[in-house]
């Protein structure tokens, strides 16, 4: 069967409709979800303008695809997260990370043909990581200073005794693993490293104040107990790889103490 003309503007028109209709869905306004049928004429407008004879736009729409998450994350989700803080910015955060992978999902059926024949045969990102990295380079690396804090403050009031939602420290901490592709250079660029300083902090603070008060036994009892909540805090929203970094910075704020000359208590701690 013959494929049909159509000229780029007359095809980007029909698929503009359907990228519309999905942000509409995104944000959660009264639309009706994608049929089938809709679906299918999305994947066979792209199909039409990158297979027809003489007019093969595939390099437009490969342009276009990250365009089109550019403009949405552009427009919509940052001022979405600028208005927001703390608590609400995270949640809000998570929010617009899993609907920028909903996103990703659904342009990948409209734009299949793009990812299975155009990206391969010129070796290209595919579109999962070119989504990935307008993301990255446009949420991620305006947020995760400010994401950071608001996670260090929460870690802080569990420390202290408060309950926390720790869900939410593990999905928003999850971002900054994924957002690696693979590798955990950022969570613990932008994360750990401030993280195990904090902590560090905390327990000489800490420690100082139980020389005061504790007995030798107490002291000792309260140093178990605290690594043991340091450790746990790993399983619950952690990555593995922090616990021996944790862990040292724990023990080094009583290792400190000990050098300065600390106090006999410190000497009962092995």
């Amino acid at each position: 069967s013959s494929t049909r003309m159509l000229s780029f503007e007359e095809g980007w028109s029909c698929m503009q409709e359907g990228i519309t209709k999905m942000t509409k869905i995104l944000e959660g306004e009264p639309e009706p979800q994608f049929t089938p049928t809709q679906y299918v004429d999305l994947y066979t407008t792209v199909y039409d303008m990158c297979t027809q004879k003489y007019f093969d736009y595939s390099q437009q729409h490969y342009e276009k695809y990250r365009q089109v998450i550019e403009d949405y994350t552009i427009q919509t989700v940052l001022p979405s997260l600028r208005e927001k803080h703390g608590n609400d910015m995270l949640e809000e955060l998570i929010k617009r990370w899993n609907n920028h992978n909903i996103m990703v999902k659904w342009l990948a059926r409209f734009f299949e043909y793009i990812e299975r024949f155009y990206i391969p045969r010129l070796s290209l990102s595919p579109l999962k990581t070119v989504g990935l990295i307008c993301f990255r380079d446009l949420v991620y690396r305006e947020m995760h200073s400010t994401a950071k804090e608001a996670v260090l403050a929460l870690i802080h009031k569990e420390r202290e005794g408060e309950k926390i939602d720790r869900e939410l420290v593990k999905s928003v901490l999850d971002i900054y693993v994924e957002i690696g592709m693979g590798n955990l250079e950022k969570y613990e660029e932008d994360f750990e490293s401030f993280m195990v300083q904090d902590t560090a902090s905390y327990y000489s603070g800490k420690v100082s104040r139980w020389i005061q008060e504790d007995s030798c036994l107490d002291f000792m009892l309260k140093c178990d107990e605290y690594l043991k909540k340091e450790k746990e805090r790993v399983t619950h929203y952690l990555h593995s790889s922090t616990e021996p970094k944790l862990v040292e910075a724990v023990k080094d704020a009583f290792e400190i103490l000990k050098k300065d000359g600390g106090n006999e208590k410190l000497k009962c701690y092995p």
